[in-house]
């Protein structure tokens, strides 16, 4: 995995990256293991290239650009290609250097296209062809690893950047790259990249369309019209799940370099059934001895504490006294506010009535424990501790106070940018403190008094895929109710092909920035397919996935029910009072985002009783 940066400007201008110095901090801390820069000509071009390595892959760090000696052609890669055609890459093979020799024998063209439609992996990339004087650059089918850009001008006179996050400027124009296929910049005629010249088309082979990439994977199977009959446990689909998932995982934490650590792999656990499912998978393909970190994110949320507090002051003056009767002519302090043309602070008045005893109150309650991702994840890790005895699962309760939330706050909002709404904001800053990493340990094997800790571990683990291509969320069923089994697989057809555009990109931006890894079993190519073909259930309420799991062992988790991440770590609707009912697809504020060269990207720690808080300002 690494960061890019790349810049095209006239052979004369400073590169855009020297008047964005924060911006190339941010590209090195999604690799920290090595930062290099390469510069080339093309006629009246300079052709800047930056990139940053986190060495997941190969015996070494190999460090980018990657350049070819005898052409000067020069690749960025961030990715992990799994397989190139059928073939498995090799344990301690490096897959960006396999992928620029498959590049570079190529050529241009369609010979192009098709050497990359046999990469299967997760992959952004910028490869300048020197021989054609040619910038291609794109995303996977799935829009798996982030990319962006913005163009300085019309053409390539006032220069062109690519970049896994941008800046957080809204002035820079920042786009995303779409997930939809293969674009590149002609540097003989100057010409801005606006279209997409090779596209992602799932039937494109079978029409014979040469300007077309194949997708890995077909679109669903829209032929059922009613549910084929209930699955049960011991169903031939569910045993044939199992069997796609268990080699996708393995896939994916088998060569994990250790870095002198006894735990290589970290898993995004809210205690759902999707990431539970992969955890107790992970055991099947981990040697016993190693540990496996779950991060639990938990936050300190004002409007749950609020609302949770009155409760308790009011069954308490209920037990205390008869309730009394206002007398005449005394109005309470809300209309006295509104009689003076004012808005009332309602949750000051409520406060000062009660004085210290709220306070009093609030304090018995434990914010991070009563959240619902905490208490699914640690009725989960039991579950996973009975079921799979033996192995260190060592779970990291990640408390974020309040106050630490809103140090990190604009960072988050920066590194999201273009994507700007509330609800981007609240899942992405769930996922942005899980990455950290950092909380209050307490393992399997050695249980005893928790204590402050950070995860080692590179290689972080996600369930997310899960409810796009089983239907798991409450509009499925919906769609379901009212449109039939067709409705629905339309629906599920929508969902994954948007991923890339509304959730991976976004995400990508903020698990990188702690030099971490996210990877998704479920968003395996074969995966995906197997899922896109089979027609088990015409309702897709991912039944499948609950027998999978009864089978496992996990009939606990078999019945948990969805929850959003933004709700079971109550990262959502943080403040109390009319700021708690702020809609979720409400643009952020319009607040300055610009990163500022003072601001500290690194950030210095220190600790309180809840978890670590990072200055990432």
């Amino acid at each position: 995995m690494c960061g890019i940066w790349f810049a095209v400007s006239p052979a004369d201008a400073p590169t855009p990256l020297e008047a964005s110095p924060p911006l190339g901090a941010l590209i090195s801390r999604r690799g920290p293991d090595s930062t290099r820069t390469h510069t080339a000509t093309f006629r009246s071009y300079t052709l800047t290239f930056t990139a940053s390595v986190l060495s997941l892959r190969g015996a070494h760090v190999t460090p980018q650009p990657l350049v070819d000696p005898s052409t000067g052609s020069v690749l960025c890669w961030n990715g992990e290609a799994w397989r190139i055609g059928d073939d498995p890459l090799l344990p301690g093979t490096n897959d960006g250097e396999e992928v620029f020799k498959l590049l570079l024998a190529a050529g241009a063209g369609t010979d192009l296209k098709d050497a990359l439609e046999s990469v299967a992996g997760p992959y952004a990339l910028v490869y300048y062809d020197a021989v054609a004087g040619r910038v291609w650059f794109g995303r996977d089918s799935l829009g798996r690893r982030s990319l962006l850009y913005r163009g300085l001008g019309a053409g390539l006179e006032k220069g062109f950047v690519i970049a896994s996050v941008g800046d957080g400027s809204k002035e820079a124009g920042w786009k995303e790259v779409e997930a939809d296929g293969l674009r590149y910049l002609d540097l003989v005629t100057g010409g801005q990249a606006g279209w997409v010249p090779f596209m992602w088309e799932e039937d494109a082979v079978a029409e014979g369309r040469r300007e077309f990439m194949k997708m890995p994977f077909p679109k669903l199977d829209m032929t059922l019209t009613e549910p084929s009959g209930s699955l049960a446990p011991d169903s031939p689909e569910v045993a044939e799940l199992q069997q796609v998932l268990l080699d996708s995982i393995n896939t994916r934490v088998r060569d994990i370099p250790a870095h002198g650590e006894d735990t290589r792999l970290a898993i995004l656990f809210s205690g759902g059934l999707d990431c539970t499912v992969i955890a107790r998978l992970v055991h099947e393909c981990l040697p016993l001895q190693e540990g496996v970190d779950l991060l639990n994110v938990a936050f300190e949320n004002r409007r749950v504490i609020e609302a949770r507090t009155m409760t308790a002051k009011e069954e308490k003056k209920k037990k205390e006294k008869p309730k009394k009767k206002r007398p005449k002519g005394r109005e309470p302090e809300h209309n006295k506010a509104e009689a003076k043309g004012r808005e009332p602070d309602r949750n000051k008045v409520e406060v000062e009535d009660l004085g210290e005893e709220l306070l009093a109150i609030a304090d018995e309650i434990d914010t991070y424990e009563i959240c619902p991702d905490r208490i699914t994840g640690r009725k989960s890790l039991a579950e996973l501790q009975r079921v799979c005895p033996g192995r260190d699962w060592r779970f990291i309760a990640i408390n974020i106070p309040y106050e630490e939330l809103l140090s990190h706050r604009q960072l988050v909002i920066d590194l999201i940018h273009p994507h700007n709404t509330e609800m981007d904001l609240s899942i992405a800053i769930a996922f942005y403190f899980a990455s950290r990493g950092t909380g209050l340990l307490v393992t399997s094997n050695s249980p005893s008094e928790p204590v402050l800790h950070t995860t080692p571990a590179r290689i972080l683990l996600s369930g997310l895929g899960a409810d796009e291509l089983l239907g798991g969320y409450a509009r499925h069923i919906t769609a379901f109710r009212f449109r039939g089994a067709r409705g629905l697989l339309s629906e599920l057809q929508l969902d994954v092909g948007r991923l890339g555009k509304r959730n991976l990109g976004r995400d990508d931006r903020v698990l990188a920035h702690w030099g971490r890894e996210a990877r998704y079993p479920f968003l395996e190519e074969r995966v995906v397919g197997w899922c896109m073909r089979a027609s088990w259930e015409g309702k897709r309420d991912k039944g499948v996935l609950r027998c999978l799991a009864k089978n496992l062992g996990m009939t606990e988790v078999a019945g948990e029910a969805k929850r959003a991440v933004q709700f079971g770590s109550r990262s959502a609707r943080m403040e109390g009072g009319e700021n708690g009912k702020v809609k979720g697809t409400k643009v952020l504020a319009e607040i300055p985002v610009r990163l500022r060269e003072t601001r500290k990207v690194h950030g210095t720690s220190s600790h309180s009783r809840s978890g670590s808080q990072v200055d990432g300002r």
